[in-house]
């Protein structure tokens, strides 16, 4: 009988031998950007803080300049440090930068047919079209009563209970992101298909990350290795990961398609996806799947962990409130024109501290040539968002709306613009961007007429401090802290 070290041995030579190939396979006259030196086969994998590696992509970037190159585990990275060069790229160039790493990671997780990970190929083009339809910029507005009711549901939530505003805010976006994909509302904090896409969520966000994906492209004989051996631990998870995505893919649209054939449907994704026709039941439940993975929650907890450490930024969005749409009352989006200093800050909330820093990782479908630097096919791109964040601004750790402004208070032309990043680059930028932008800007309107978010006090009334400190990942979110929330009026 073969032993398990029979087998882990036989398994590190194989893995070993791989690594030789790739490297003798890979050939070019002409240099990579400049960067690190690495170690033999393994490369850079131990000089990137793998709980924080924008902070050391950051870093290369101050060493070595706007474009990166480093390999891991035989797997060659870039990674793009300037916005210009991102949308020279990403924009100019999106035949070559708009496909996505050919990992096993997303098939071993079961996300491979969801519309973020999607290769650059047919299956993407049919997610995409039906997303368009109902997510186009000039549609998305018939979405605005759905954003506010839930944004009221919210302000109720947190008056009921301001502990548990975490919480409030994951169900607001699920809600929101529920009602907008398959027509229905939520059955409180406790619907099923909630609290699945929630533990899914945080499932894929601790598993699925840009030097992983790499890894399984560099060594995907791991795919098959038992899940005990060195470096396979997240296969546990993943499994856990495939049982949750069929029921979350499938149990919100049957019961749509079944309303859908009683004409009881809402208006809603699915019900613009089933009314084009000629679309597979697989690809309108994978593209509606892709929605629920979005980052509105993470935003809004960065809001307010903003607004409890910048009180003076809070009372100038309170006053702005107060002046055009009264004390107590409820904003609507027809006031949201009215209302500049508001959307500076939500740009300030997504610049100073990016929810996805480093975005959705990039693959080149061929070769390529910038500057004189030679990037090879199948290379995984990566656009710093941290990096460029950071170089914007003299001091990029203030929390500052004024940026977004100009001298007499309105905004600048192109504050918009400069946001965009946020949510990706090219032909894979986010398709979602104008419904999150609607559903951030309902639930800080109705949050901030009615609320105030202070620091918490303890017991003997002595101030508790709060740190800015984040848990880092696919998506980046404030650690949990106390803060207290009282109404206004």
């Amino acid at each position: 009988m073969t032993s398990p070290l029979s087998i882990g041995a036989a398994c590190v030579i194989t893995i070993g031998l791989w690594f030789v190939v790739r490297m003798i396979q890979r050939k070019s006259d002409l240099p990579y950007p400049p960067g690190p030196r690495g170690l033999p086969i393994i490369g850079n994998a131990f000089d990137i803080a793998m709980k924080e590696p924008h902070v050391t992509y950051t870093q290369w970037a101050k060493a070595y300049g706007d474009i990166v190159y480093s390999r891991t585990l035989g797997q060659d990275f870039v990674v793009v440090n300037s916005e210009r060069i991102a949308r020279l790229l990403a924009d100019q160039r999106s035949s070559i930068y708009s496909d996505r790493p050919h990992s096993p990671l997303y098939r071993i997780f079961g996300t491979h047919h969801m519309t973020p990970v999607l290769k650059y190929d047919n299956e993407w083009r049919t997610h995409r079209k039906l997303l368009h339809a109902s997510l186009r910029h000039d549609i998305i507005d018939r979405y605005q009563d759905l954003h506010l009711s839930n944004a009221c549901q919210l302000l109720e939530n947190m008056q009921r209970d301001s502990i548990d505003w975490c919480g409030h805010f994951d169900l607001y976006t699920g809600a929101t992101a529920l009602e907008f994909t398959y027509g229905r509302k939520v059955d409180g904090k406790d619907d099923p298909v909630i609290t699945l896409a929630n533990g899914l969520a945080e499932v894929m966000t601790k598993g699925i990350t840009a030097e992983r994906a790499g890894l399984l492209m560099a060594v995907p004989i791991l795919e098959h290795l038992p899940s005990w051996f060195p470096g396979t631990g997240f296969k546990k998870e993943a499994r856990r990961s495939k049982d949750m995505i069929k029921v979350v893919s499938e149990l919100p649209f049957s019961i749509a398609k079944k309303q859908m054939e009683s004409n009881l449907l809402q208006s809603s994704l699915v019900a613009d996806i089933l009314t084009h026709g000629r679309v597979e039941d697989s690809d309108a439940k994978e593209t509606a799947m892709g929605i629920f993975i979005e980052t509105t929650s993470a935003t809004l907890k960065v809001l307010l962990l903003a607004m409890v450490l910048n009180p003076d930024v809070q009372a100038k969005v309170h006053a702005e409130l107060d002046a055009v749409v009264g004390k107590g009352v409820l904003p609507t989006f027809e006031d949201k024109e009215q209302l500049p200093y508001l959307q500076a800050m939500l740009y300030e909330v997504l610049r100073w501290n990016p929810v996805s820093p480093l975005g959705v990782p990039h693959a080149t479908t061929t070769s390529d040539i910038y500057e004189g630097y030679y990037i090879p096919k199948g290379c995984i791109i990566i656009f710093n968002i941290w990096a460029m964040r950071t170089g914007e601004y003299s001091d990029p750790e203030s929390f500052n709306p004024n940026r977004h402004l100009t001298s007499v208070g309105q905004l600048k032309p192109e504050a918009k613009q400069n946001v965009s990043k946020y949510f990706g680059f090219g032909r894979r930028i986010c398709p979602g961007r104008f419904f999150a932008e609607n559903a951030l800007w309902a639930a800080a309107a109705v949050m901030l007429s009615s609320l105030r978010f202070e620091k918490a006090k303890d017991p003997s009334g002595k101030v508790i401090e709060v740190e800015p400190l984040f848990r880092h990942g696919v998506v980046s979110h404030p650690v949990p802290f106390k803060c207290s929330i009282t109404s206004r009026f």
